[in-house]
């Protein structure tokens, strides 16, 4: 039986993974310029941006345009508990270092002012797309946990019929891990006499749709839908141990999962002023469960005789916590200054209600409604690679996300964590550079 908790333990590090469920494309915006206007870009962002906010908008591009960034995100909540860590300590999300890289082009010949596409790649410094596990009585965060930790390919393709409407198009490409592993050991011996697995990545494809109105030139309304999407994971393990029976191990479940997202957005230019705004309606509602689906069954197969059939051991599996959300809106202002032909400055404000329930009960899934203020700007510096006659750009953010304090106190009141508090913020510092040719 030592030997059955060594391959349970060993099994339980090499897959253990939960769920992580936003990304800081979602919570902050895609690029320095959107980040400085607190995520206010789905009327007003162009060129490779656009593939993620807004494809309609890349129709609106005259020019080839490359561009690369990175991010820093510094997260500094603070989990206040009454009763100290007890047998569950607190879970802070950890620092997180992004980086980006794309590419829009306009399409010549017949489409010439009508199509483009656009295409990047939003890379994790850390490494690729993490999952990490916690207990759900654990104190956490889960919309900031492995925040940005993913691995992703956005594309879109955006078509101009007519001077005053731009449709788009586009996609998120992420994968799912999927796979088997088959065991045979033999317990008196202590050796393994069988072992075979199977692992798979799927790539899956989520769609993102836009439109913009723009009845004038110094008007922009538009409307963009991005579906909810998620990396799953699936991975049984089957193990027979000869001189015991069977022991079948199998978790899975969904990590990094964003709701469907319908925004609307209104952009406006008055003289040196750009200004926009819009609201994001979240279907949080639909969110799954966090913890991964966990099942463990251990039977004496090789102890019977005859035809017996065979007695569970262990028969093990861990329920679910339904999350208990709920669909929220949130609105987004941002305003841009061209203070020269050379210098832009940008500001901007985003308000998040919490979608989560009061952690009152067993589970531990925390949040606080918060409030993103975002300042940056922008500066022309020609053409020093002297590679076109277009300038190159170079944009700075500076963002914090503040979560107003959130106290909750159990039901139960022998439960082991208590009342817990949460508050902190979130500082976001973000740099691209990006040209025309």
């Amino acid at each position: 039986m030592k030997r059955i908790w060594l391959v349970l333990a060993s099994v339980g590090v090499a897959f253990s993974a939960s769920s992580a469920h936003a990304t800081s494309l979602e919570l902050y915006g895609f690029g320095a310029r959107s980040i400085a206007m607190a995520g206010a870009a789905e009327a007003t962002e162009e060129n490779y941006f656009a593939a993620f906010t807004n494809p309609a908008n890349l129709a609106f591009a005259q020019h080839i345009h490359f561009g690369f960034g990175a991010d820093a995100i510094w997260n500094r909540f603070d989990i206040q508990r009454v009763a100290g860590q007890s047998q569950y300590p607190s879970v802070l999300p950890v620092d997180n270092y992004l980086a980006h890289i794309g590419i829009s082009t306009p399409i010549g010949g017949i489409f010439r002012d009508k199509l483009a596409l656009g295409i990047a790649i939003h890379v994790p410094l850390g490494g690729p797309t993490r999952l990490d596990a916690h207990d759900y009585r654990q104190p956490q965060l889960p919309l900031y946990d492995t925040l940005g930790d993913r691995l992703a390919l956005v594309a879109g393709l955006g078509y101009r019929p007519w001077p005053w409407l731009s449709i788009g198009a586009g996609v998120q490409i992420l994968t799912a891990l999927n796979g088997s592993a088959d065991i045979a050991l033999s317990v008196l011996d202590h050796r393994i006499t069988q072992k075979a697995m199977d692992v798979e990545l799927a790539t899956k494809a989520y769609p993102i749709l836009g439109i913009t109105l723009q009845p004038r030139d110094d008007w922009r309304i538009s409307a963009v839908w991005r579906a909810s999407s998620e990396v799953s994971y699936s991975i049984p393990l089957a193990v027979n141990m000869l001189d015991v029976g069977k022991l079948n191990f199998k978790i899975q479940g969904i990590g990094l999962w964003l709701p469907d997202t319908i925004v609307f957005a209104a952009a406006h230019k008055m003289g040196a002023w750009n200004l926009t705004g819009g609201v994001a309606w979240l279907r949080y509602s639909t969110m799954p469960a966090l913890a991964p689906d966990v099942s463990v069954v251990v039977d004496d197969a090789a102890l019977k005789q005859g035809n017996a059939t065979p007695d569970k051991i262990i028969d093990v599996r861990n329920v679910p916590v339904a999350m208990g959300a709920k669909d929220i809106l949130e609105p987004r202002l941002g305003a841009e200054w061209q203070v020269s032909e050379s210098w832009i400055v940008r500001g901007g404000m985003q308000y998040r209600p919490t979608p989560l329930p009061r952690a009152d009960g067993v589970a531990n899934y925390l949040d606080a409604p918060a409030t993103t203020v975002g300042l940056g700007g922008g500066v022309v510096i020609g053409d020093p690679l002297a590679l076109a006659k277009q300038p190159l750009h170079v944009d700075l953010a500076f963002a914090a996300t503040v979560l107003s304090r959130r106290s909750v106190a159990k039901l139960d009141p022998t439960d082991p964590v208590q009342a817990t508090s949460v508050s902190g913020t979130a500082w976001h510092l973000a740099l691209t550079v990006h040209h025309d040719f």
